[in-house]
Protein backbone atom coordinates (compact mmCIF):
# COMPACT_ATOMS: atom_id res chain seq x y z
CA UNK A 1 0.00 0.00 0.00
CA UNK A 2 2.87 2.34 0.76
CA UNK A 3 4.44 1.98 -2.67
CA UNK A 4 1.08 2.34 -4.39
CA UNK A 5 0.21 5.45 -2.38
CA UNK A 6 3.61 7.00 -3.08
CA UNK A 7 2.84 6.63 -6.77
CA UNK A 8 -0.77 7.79 -6.54
CA UNK A 9 -0.17 11.00 -4.54
CA UNK A 10 1.43 13.00 -7.42
CA UNK A 11 -1.08 11.49 -9.86
CA UNK A 12 -3.93 12.64 -7.62
CA UNK A 13 -2.35 16.10 -7.30
CA UNK A 14 -2.16 16.47 -11.08
CA UNK A 15 -5.82 15.43 -11.39
CA UNK A 16 -6.83 17.88 -8.68
CA UNK A 17 -4.83 20.80 -10.14
CA UNK A 18 -6.42 20.29 -13.56
CA UNK A 19 -9.91 20.20 -12.04
CA UNK A 20 -9.16 23.33 -9.98
CA UNK A 21 -7.94 25.21 -13.03
CA UNK A 22 -11.25 24.54 -14.79
CA UNK A 23 -13.16 26.32 -12.02
CA UNK A 24 -10.68 29.11 -11.29
CA UNK A 25 -9.45 30.12 -14.75
CA UNK A 26 -12.18 32.80 -15.07
CA UNK A 27 -11.57 34.33 -11.65
CA UNK A 28 -9.74 37.60 -11.15
CA UNK A 29 -6.00 36.95 -11.26
CA UNK A 30 -3.18 38.63 -9.41
CA UNK A 31 -0.28 40.31 -11.15
CA UNK A 32 2.31 38.09 -12.89
CA UNK A 33 -0.28 35.33 -12.97
CA UNK A 34 1.62 32.69 -14.91
CA UNK A 35 4.76 33.08 -12.81
CA UNK A 36 2.65 32.73 -9.67
CA UNK A 37 0.76 29.75 -11.09
CA UNK A 38 3.92 27.87 -12.12
CA UNK A 39 5.34 28.40 -8.64
CA UNK A 40 2.08 27.19 -7.09
CA UNK A 41 2.06 24.01 -9.19
CA UNK A 42 5.70 23.34 -8.27
CA UNK A 43 4.94 23.65 -4.54
CA UNK A 44 1.96 21.29 -4.83
CA UNK A 45 3.87 18.65 -6.77
CA UNK A 46 6.85 18.78 -4.40
CA UNK A 47 4.51 18.29 -1.46
CA UNK A 48 2.69 15.39 -3.10
CA UNK A 49 5.90 13.68 -4.21
CA UNK A 50 8.35 14.07 -1.37
CA UNK A 51 6.42 14.60 1.87
CA UNK A 52 6.61 11.24 3.71
CA UNK A 53 2.92 10.72 4.47
CA UNK A 54 1.59 7.15 4.45
CA UNK A 55 -1.85 6.16 5.77
CA UNK A 56 -2.42 3.25 8.13
CA UNK A 57 -6.08 3.89 8.84
CA UNK A 58 -9.02 5.39 6.98
CA UNK A 59 -8.86 8.45 9.22
CA UNK A 60 -5.20 9.03 8.37
CA UNK A 61 -5.94 8.61 4.66
CA UNK A 62 -8.68 11.21 4.86
CA UNK A 63 -6.44 13.65 6.69
CA UNK A 64 -3.68 13.22 4.09
CA UNK A 65 -6.05 14.03 1.24
CA UNK A 66 -7.31 17.06 3.17
CA UNK A 67 -3.70 18.14 3.70
CA UNK A 68 -3.03 17.98 -0.05
CA UNK A 69 -6.21 19.93 -0.72
CA UNK A 70 -5.23 22.60 1.81
CA UNK A 71 -1.86 23.00 0.11
CA UNK A 72 -3.61 23.73 -3.19
CA UNK A 73 -5.96 26.12 -1.41
CA UNK A 74 -3.06 28.03 0.17
CA UNK A 75 -1.17 28.47 -3.10
CA UNK A 76 -4.30 29.52 -4.99
CA UNK A 77 -4.75 32.39 -2.53
CA UNK A 78 -1.36 33.50 -3.80
CA UNK A 79 -2.57 33.23 -7.42
CA UNK A 80 -6.16 34.57 -7.49
CA UNK A 81 -7.53 37.86 -6.18
CA UNK A 82 -10.92 36.78 -4.80
CA UNK A 83 -12.52 36.31 -1.41
CA UNK A 84 -11.58 33.28 0.71
CA UNK A 85 -15.16 31.98 0.60
CA UNK A 86 -15.28 32.29 -3.19
CA UNK A 87 -11.98 30.50 -3.71
CA UNK A 88 -12.85 27.73 -1.24
CA UNK A 89 -16.14 27.17 -3.03
CA UNK A 90 -14.46 26.87 -6.45
CA UNK A 91 -11.78 24.51 -5.16
CA UNK A 92 -14.32 22.39 -3.28
CA UNK A 93 -16.28 21.95 -6.48
CA UNK A 94 -13.06 21.00 -8.27
CA UNK A 95 -12.20 18.37 -5.64
CA UNK A 96 -15.73 16.96 -5.86
CA UNK A 97 -15.48 16.74 -9.66
CA UNK A 98 -12.14 14.94 -9.39
CA UNK A 99 -13.71 12.51 -6.93
CA UNK A 100 -16.66 11.95 -9.26
CA UNK A 101 -14.31 11.07 -12.12
CA UNK A 102 -12.40 8.75 -9.78
CA UNK A 103 -15.57 6.90 -8.72
CA UNK A 104 -16.89 6.52 -12.25
CA UNK A 105 -13.50 5.32 -13.45
CA UNK A 106 -13.40 2.67 -10.70
CA UNK A 107 -16.88 1.43 -11.57
CA UNK A 108 -16.13 1.14 -15.25
CA UNK A 109 -12.80 -0.58 -14.60
CA UNK A 110 -14.54 -3.20 -12.47
CA UNK A 111 -17.39 -3.73 -14.91
CA UNK A 112 -15.02 -4.15 -17.87
CA UNK A 113 -12.65 -6.39 -15.84
CA UNK A 114 -9.58 -4.47 -16.85
CA UNK A 115 -6.41 -5.52 -15.03
CA UNK A 116 -6.29 -2.69 -12.54
CA UNK A 117 -6.49 -2.03 -8.89
CA UNK A 118 -10.14 -1.35 -7.88
CA UNK A 119 -9.05 1.98 -6.48
CA UNK A 120 -7.51 3.13 -9.76
CA UNK A 121 -5.55 1.85 -12.69
CA UNK A 122 -2.31 1.87 -10.71
CA UNK A 123 -1.58 -1.81 -10.08
CA UNK A 124 1.15 -1.98 -7.45
CA UNK A 125 2.82 -5.10 -8.84
CA UNK A 126 2.98 -3.61 -12.31
CA UNK A 127 4.49 -0.40 -10.99
CA UNK A 128 7.17 -2.25 -9.04
CA UNK A 129 8.01 -4.63 -11.89
CA UNK A 130 8.18 -1.95 -14.56
CA UNK A 131 6.18 -4.21 -16.91
CA UNK A 132 3.09 -2.71 -18.51
CA UNK A 133 0.66 -5.32 -19.94
CA UNK A 134 -1.50 -4.31 -22.89
CA UNK A 135 -4.69 -4.33 -20.84
CA UNK A 136 -2.98 -2.26 -18.15
CA UNK A 137 -1.90 0.29 -20.78
CA UNK A 138 -5.44 0.31 -22.08
CA UNK A 139 -6.55 0.90 -18.52
CA UNK A 140 -4.50 4.09 -18.36
CA UNK A 141 -5.99 5.33 -21.63
CA UNK A 142 -9.47 4.35 -20.51
CA UNK A 143 -9.11 6.17 -17.22
CA UNK A 144 -7.72 9.27 -18.92
CA UNK A 145 -10.74 9.30 -21.25
CA UNK A 146 -13.18 8.98 -18.34
CA UNK A 147 -11.52 11.83 -16.47
CA UNK A 148 -11.47 14.01 -19.59
CA UNK A 149 -15.17 13.48 -20.29
CA UNK A 150 -16.15 14.02 -16.65
CA UNK A 151 -14.13 17.23 -16.40
CA UNK A 152 -15.48 18.52 -19.72
CA UNK A 153 -19.12 17.85 -18.78
CA UNK A 154 -18.84 19.53 -15.39
CA UNK A 155 -17.08 22.51 -16.95
CA UNK A 156 -19.74 22.73 -19.64
CA UNK A 157 -22.65 22.76 -17.18
CA UNK A 158 -21.05 24.51 -14.20
CA UNK A 159 -17.53 25.86 -14.80
CA UNK A 160 -18.59 28.31 -17.51
CA UNK A 161 -20.93 29.98 -15.00
CA UNK A 162 -17.94 31.29 -13.10
CA UNK A 163 -17.63 34.99 -13.91
CA UNK A 164 -14.63 37.21 -13.38
CA UNK A 165 -15.39 39.42 -10.44
CA UNK A 166 -19.01 38.34 -10.56
CA UNK A 167 -20.56 35.07 -9.48
CA UNK A 168 -17.91 34.31 -6.92
CA UNK A 169 -17.21 37.76 -5.55
CA UNK A 170 -19.32 36.66 -2.62
CA UNK A 171 -18.34 36.64 1.02
CA UNK A 172 -21.22 34.68 2.52
CA UNK A 173 -20.37 32.36 5.47
CA UNK A 174 -22.81 29.79 4.08
CA UNK A 175 -20.44 29.22 1.17
CA UNK A 176 -17.66 28.40 3.62
CA UNK A 177 -19.81 25.91 5.57
CA UNK A 178 -21.11 24.13 2.47
CA UNK A 179 -17.66 23.96 0.89
CA UNK A 180 -16.05 22.45 3.99
CA UNK A 181 -18.90 19.95 4.28
CA UNK A 182 -18.45 18.93 0.64
CA UNK A 183 -14.72 18.35 1.08
CA UNK A 184 -15.07 16.37 4.31
CA UNK A 185 -17.81 14.19 2.83
CA UNK A 186 -15.91 13.43 -0.38
CA UNK A 187 -12.63 12.72 1.39
CA UNK A 188 -13.75 10.54 4.27
CA UNK A 189 -16.39 8.50 2.41
CA UNK A 190 -13.69 7.51 -0.04
CA UNK A 191 -11.22 6.80 2.76
CA UNK A 192 -13.61 4.47 4.55
CA UNK A 193 -14.30 2.63 1.30
CA UNK A 194 -10.60 2.13 0.61
CA UNK A 195 -9.80 0.86 4.13
CA UNK A 196 -13.18 -0.68 4.89
CA UNK A 197 -14.50 -4.16 4.43
CA UNK A 198 -16.49 -3.35 1.30
CA UNK A 199 -15.59 -5.61 -1.59
CA UNK A 200 -16.90 -7.24 -4.75
CA UNK A 201 -20.07 -5.89 -6.28
CA UNK A 202 -20.67 -3.67 -3.27
CA UNK A 203 -17.69 -1.58 -4.29
CA UNK A 204 -19.44 -0.75 -7.55
CA UNK A 205 -22.59 0.23 -5.65
CA UNK A 206 -20.66 2.36 -3.16
CA UNK A 207 -18.75 4.14 -5.92
CA UNK A 208 -21.94 4.82 -7.89
CA UNK A 209 -23.57 6.19 -4.75
CA UNK A 210 -20.49 8.35 -4.12
CA UNK A 211 -20.58 9.63 -7.71
CA UNK A 212 -24.27 10.56 -7.38
CA UNK A 213 -23.49 12.38 -4.14
CA UNK A 214 -20.73 14.32 -5.93
CA UNK A 215 -23.17 15.52 -8.60
CA UNK A 216 -25.63 16.49 -5.87
CA UNK A 217 -22.95 18.41 -3.96
CA UNK A 218 -21.93 20.42 -7.04
CA UNK A 219 -25.57 21.14 -7.87
CA UNK A 220 -26.30 22.31 -4.32
CA UNK A 221 -23.19 24.51 -4.17
CA UNK A 222 -23.95 26.24 -7.46
CA UNK A 223 -27.64 26.51 -6.61
CA UNK A 224 -26.81 28.08 -3.27
CA UNK A 225 -24.39 30.53 -4.88
CA UNK A 226 -27.00 31.51 -7.46
CA UNK A 227 -29.55 32.18 -4.70
CA UNK A 228 -27.03 34.23 -2.71
CA UNK A 229 -26.12 36.16 -5.85
CA UNK A 230 -29.76 36.86 -6.68
CA UNK A 231 -30.50 37.95 -3.12
CA UNK A 232 -27.45 40.23 -3.11
CA UNK A 233 -28.36 41.79 -6.45
CA UNK A 234 -31.97 42.34 -5.41
CA UNK A 235 -30.74 44.05 -2.26
CA UNK A 236 -28.60 46.39 -4.36
CA UNK A 237 -31.49 47.02 -6.78
CA UNK A 238 -33.85 47.84 -3.89
CA UNK A 239 -31.22 50.22 -2.55
CA UNK A 240 -30.90 51.88 -5.97
CA UNK A 241 -34.68 52.32 -6.19
CA UNK A 242 -34.85 53.69 -2.64
CA UNK A 243 -32.14 56.24 -3.39
CA UNK A 244 -33.87 57.08 -6.66
CA UNK A 245 -37.08 57.79 -4.75
CA UNK A 246 -35.26 60.18 -2.43
CA UNK A 247 -33.38 61.80 -5.30
CA UNK A 248 -36.59 62.20 -7.30
CA UNK A 249 -38.24 64.13 -4.48
CA UNK A 250 -35.20 66.40 -4.13
CA UNK A 251 -34.78 66.94 -7.89
CA UNK A 252 -38.48 67.58 -8.41
CA UNK A 253 -38.53 70.21 -5.72
CA UNK A 254 -35.35 71.90 -6.98
CA UNK A 255 -36.51 71.96 -10.59
CA UNK A 256 -39.90 73.39 -9.59
CA UNK A 257 -38.17 76.18 -7.67
CA UNK A 258 -35.82 76.92 -10.56
CA UNK A 259 -38.67 77.08 -13.03
CA UNK A 260 -40.62 79.48 -10.79
CA UNK A 261 -37.55 81.67 -10.39
CA UNK A 262 -36.87 81.60 -14.14
CA UNK A 263 -40.43 82.61 -14.84
CA UNK A 264 -40.17 85.56 -12.42
CA UNK A 265 -36.85 86.66 -13.91
CA UNK A 266 -38.20 86.55 -17.47
CA UNK A 267 -41.03 88.78 -16.37
CA UNK A 268 -38.50 91.18 -14.87
CA UNK A 269 -36.48 91.19 -18.08
CA UNK A 270 -39.56 92.11 -20.09
CA UNK A 271 -40.26 94.97 -17.69
CA UNK A 272 -36.68 96.18 -17.86
CA UNK A 273 -36.69 95.98 -21.63
CA UNK A 274 -39.86 98.00 -21.87
CA UNK A 275 -38.45 100.76 -19.65
CA UNK A 276 -35.05 100.75 -21.35
CA UNK A 277 -33.44 100.76 -17.88
CA UNK A 278 -30.41 98.84 -19.18
CA UNK A 279 -29.00 98.20 -22.60
CA UNK A 280 -30.16 95.37 -24.88
CA UNK A 281 -26.84 93.47 -24.67
CA UNK A 282 -27.15 93.04 -20.92
CA UNK A 283 -30.74 91.91 -21.28
CA UNK A 284 -29.74 89.36 -23.95
CA UNK A 285 -26.98 87.94 -21.73
CA UNK A 286 -29.40 87.58 -18.82
CA UNK A 287 -31.91 85.83 -21.04
CA UNK A 288 -29.29 83.34 -22.26
CA UNK A 289 -28.24 82.60 -18.69
CA UNK A 290 -31.85 81.92 -17.72
CA UNK A 291 -32.39 79.71 -20.78
CA UNK A 292 -29.67 77.37 -19.56
CA UNK A 293 -31.83 76.61 -16.54
CA UNK A 294 -35.21 77.08 -18.12
CA UNK A 295 -35.19 73.78 -20.04
CA UNK A 296 -38.06 71.97 -18.38
CA UNK A 297 -39.20 68.97 -20.46
CA UNK A 298 -42.90 68.24 -20.54
CA UNK A 299 -44.02 64.74 -21.54
CA UNK A 300 -47.16 64.38 -19.46
CA UNK A 301 -45.39 62.38 -16.76
CA UNK A 302 -43.90 64.24 -13.78
CA UNK A 303 -41.01 61.87 -12.85
CA UNK A 304 -40.08 61.48 -16.53
CA UNK A 305 -40.16 65.25 -16.93
CA UNK A 306 -37.92 65.69 -13.89
CA UNK A 307 -35.26 63.19 -14.95
CA UNK A 308 -35.22 64.39 -18.56
CA UNK A 309 -34.91 67.99 -17.40
CA UNK A 310 -32.13 67.03 -14.98
CA UNK A 311 -30.19 65.09 -17.61
CA UNK A 312 -30.81 67.79 -20.24
CA UNK A 313 -28.87 70.23 -18.08
CA UNK A 314 -26.02 67.72 -17.75
CA UNK A 315 -26.04 67.16 -21.51
CA UNK A 316 -25.88 70.89 -22.24
CA UNK A 317 -22.83 71.25 -20.00
CA UNK A 318 -21.03 68.43 -21.84
CA UNK A 319 -21.98 69.34 -25.38
CA UNK A 320 -24.41 66.42 -25.78
CA UNK A 321 -27.53 66.68 -27.89
CA UNK A 322 -30.46 65.01 -26.12
CA UNK A 323 -33.55 64.51 -28.27
CA UNK A 324 -36.79 63.23 -26.84
CA UNK A 325 -40.05 62.05 -28.36
CA UNK A 326 -42.03 60.68 -25.45
CA UNK A 327 -45.66 60.28 -24.46
CA UNK A 328 -45.16 60.15 -20.72
CA UNK A 329 -48.84 59.39 -20.09
CA UNK A 330 -48.20 55.86 -21.36
CA UNK A 331 -46.14 55.21 -18.21
CA UNK A 332 -48.82 56.26 -15.73
CA UNK A 333 -49.15 52.67 -14.46
CA UNK A 334 -45.59 52.76 -13.07
CA UNK A 335 -44.31 53.91 -9.70
CA UNK A 336 -42.83 57.42 -9.88
CA UNK A 337 -39.51 56.50 -8.27
CA UNK A 338 -39.13 53.52 -10.62
CA UNK A 339 -39.68 55.73 -13.68
CA UNK A 340 -37.08 58.17 -12.37
CA UNK A 341 -34.63 55.35 -11.65
CA UNK A 342 -35.17 53.50 -14.94
CA UNK A 343 -34.61 56.52 -17.18
CA UNK A 344 -31.90 57.89 -14.91
CA UNK A 345 -29.81 54.71 -15.17
CA UNK A 346 -30.41 54.45 -18.91
CA UNK A 347 -29.35 58.05 -19.52
CA UNK A 348 -26.35 57.78 -17.18
CA UNK A 349 -25.06 54.85 -19.24
CA UNK A 350 -25.70 56.70 -22.50
CA UNK A 351 -23.97 59.88 -21.29
CA UNK A 352 -20.99 57.85 -20.07
CA UNK A 353 -20.72 56.18 -23.50
CA UNK A 354 -20.94 59.33 -25.67
CA UNK A 355 -18.53 61.29 -23.46
CA UNK A 356 -15.78 59.07 -24.90
CA UNK A 357 -16.64 60.18 -28.47
CA UNK A 358 -16.02 63.19 -30.67
CA UNK A 359 -18.52 66.05 -30.31
CA UNK A 360 -20.37 65.24 -33.56
CA UNK A 361 -21.34 61.84 -32.13
CA UNK A 362 -22.42 63.08 -28.72
CA UNK A 363 -26.09 62.39 -29.39
CA UNK A 364 -28.69 60.58 -27.29
CA UNK A 365 -32.26 59.80 -28.24
CA UNK A 366 -35.21 58.88 -26.01
CA UNK A 367 -38.49 57.52 -27.35
CA UNK A 368 -41.62 56.42 -25.50
CA UNK A 369 -44.39 55.26 -27.83
CA UNK A 370 -47.28 52.82 -28.12
CA UNK A 371 -47.14 49.98 -30.65
CA UNK A 372 -49.95 47.43 -31.03
CA UNK A 373 -51.00 47.40 -27.40
CA UNK A 374 -47.46 47.64 -26.02
CA UNK A 375 -45.57 50.56 -24.51
CA UNK A 376 -42.06 50.72 -25.94
CA UNK A 377 -39.14 52.62 -24.49
CA UNK A 378 -35.99 53.13 -26.53
CA UNK A 379 -32.80 54.90 -25.46
CA UNK A 380 -30.13 54.98 -28.15
CA UNK A 381 -26.68 56.49 -28.46
CA UNK A 382 -23.42 56.18 -30.34
CA UNK A 383 -20.69 54.03 -28.81
CA UNK A 384 -17.12 53.09 -29.56
CA UNK A 385 -15.48 49.71 -29.22
CA UNK A 386 -16.82 46.22 -28.65
CA UNK A 387 -19.41 45.14 -26.10
CA UNK A 388 -19.08 41.85 -24.23
CA UNK A 389 -21.97 40.29 -22.39
CA UNK A 390 -22.50 38.45 -19.10
CA UNK A 391 -24.21 35.07 -18.78
CA UNK A 392 -27.60 36.78 -18.29
CA UNK A 393 -27.28 38.73 -21.55
CA UNK A 394 -26.38 42.12 -20.08
CA UNK A 395 -23.38 44.17 -21.23
CA UNK A 396 -20.39 43.86 -18.95
CA UNK A 397 -19.48 46.98 -17.06
CA UNK A 398 -16.41 48.87 -18.26
CA UNK A 399 -15.56 49.87 -14.68
CA UNK A 400 -12.53 48.24 -13.09
CA UNK A 401 -14.40 47.37 -9.90
CA UNK A 402 -17.02 45.02 -11.38
CA UNK A 403 -18.43 44.06 -8.00
CA UNK A 404 -19.59 47.65 -7.37
CA UNK A 405 -20.87 48.49 -10.84
CA UNK A 406 -23.13 47.07 -13.51
CA UNK A 407 -26.30 47.22 -11.42
CA UNK A 408 -27.91 50.05 -13.40
CA UNK A 409 -29.10 47.75 -16.19
CA UNK A 410 -30.03 45.09 -13.66
CA UNK A 411 -32.30 47.56 -11.87
CA UNK A 412 -33.87 48.51 -15.23
CA UNK A 413 -34.46 44.84 -15.98
CA UNK A 414 -35.99 44.34 -12.54
CA UNK A 415 -38.40 47.27 -13.04
CA UNK A 416 -39.36 46.03 -16.51
CA UNK A 417 -40.08 42.50 -15.29
CA UNK A 418 -42.03 43.82 -12.31
CA UNK A 419 -44.60 45.22 -14.77
CA UNK A 420 -44.62 42.05 -16.93
CA UNK A 421 -42.27 43.66 -19.39
CA UNK A 422 -38.81 42.86 -20.71
CA UNK A 423 -35.53 44.60 -21.39
CA UNK A 424 -33.08 43.92 -24.18
CA UNK A 425 -29.99 45.53 -25.65
CA UNK A 426 -28.72 45.45 -29.20
CA UNK A 427 -26.17 47.16 -31.40
CA UNK A 428 -26.63 48.40 -34.95
CA UNK A 429 -23.24 49.41 -36.29
CA UNK A 430 -21.97 52.08 -33.90
CA UNK A 431 -25.39 52.68 -32.30
CA UNK A 432 -26.35 51.10 -29.00
CA UNK A 433 -30.05 50.49 -28.33
CA UNK A 434 -31.67 49.88 -24.98
CA UNK A 435 -35.18 48.55 -25.54
CA UNK A 436 -37.88 48.13 -22.90
CA UNK A 437 -41.35 46.87 -23.68
CA UNK A 438 -44.44 46.73 -21.46
CA UNK A 439 -47.94 45.51 -22.11
CA UNK A 440 -50.14 48.63 -22.12
CA UNK A 441 -51.94 49.07 -18.81
CA UNK A 442 -54.24 51.49 -17.09
CA UNK A 443 -53.22 52.54 -13.61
Amino acid sequence: MINYFSFYRPVFMVQLLIAELLFTCRLKKRGMFWLRYIAAVAVCMLFATFVPLYPKTSMQLGLIFIAMFMVTFAVNIFVFDVSIASLLMCLSVAYTVQHFAYCISNCLMLVTNLNANVYGVYNEQVILSGVLPINQAFGYIFTFTVYYLAYWLFYLFFGRRVEKGGLYQLKNPLLFVLSVTAIVFSVFVNAFVVYGTVNGDLIIVVNLYNAICCVFIVYVLFGTVSKIKTKTELSVVYDILHKAEEQYKISSDVIDRINIKCHDMKQQIRTIGQTNAINETAISEMAEAIAAYDSYVETGNKPLDVILTEKSGECVKNGIVLSCVADGALLRFMNEAEIYSMFGNALDNAISAVMKLDKEKRCIGVNVTKVKGFVTVNVHNYFDGEISYTADGLPKTSKNNTSDHGFGLKSIKYVAEKYDGSMSVETQGDIFNLNIIFPEKTK
